[in-house]
């Protein structure tokens, strides 16, 4: 994230209109490098956000490895369209392939979610 921020504050005078489907765009290509160019491992310092209860640290620890059992282009769509919250179309044009595209995608990642982590049936919802 960090990068993707310097990489868009570089050429910040070069981009016309809004800058936020560039700095998207900037944010997809690196997440695509990284998993290119597994030479260099990144390690956080930390995490942001404390949970406030046992039960907080313990759904976030099982949708981390949910998550990490997932591939990267489900992952990416997931993000742009939940955590994002863009539609099939702006996430479709976001990443460049079609919305067919990204609703199969967006299906198969969720009943992966489902397989991975039963427990999180909350979060995913029943069979949707």
């Amino acid at each position: 994230m960090q990068t993707a921020l310097f990489k868009a504050a570089r050429s910040w005078q070069r981009i016309q209109g809004s800058p936020e489907a560039y700095v998207r765009r900037i944010l997809y290509t690196q997440n695509i490098s990284w998993w290119r160019t597994r030479r260099v491992k990144e390690t956080a310092l930390g995490s942001y956000d404390v949970p406030t209860a046992t039960g907080d640290a313990d759904l976030r620890i099982t949708l981390e490895q949910a998550l990490a059992g997932l591939t990267t282009r489900q992952r990416t769509v997931l993000v742009l369209r939940y955590f994002e919250d863009l539609t099939e179309v702006q996430t479709a044009a976001t990443l460049g392939i079609g919305a067919g595209t990204v609703k199969s995608i967006t299906r198969q990642a969720l009943a992966r979610l489902r397989t991975l982590a039963p427990e999180l049936a909350e979060l995913v919802g029943a069979d949707s």
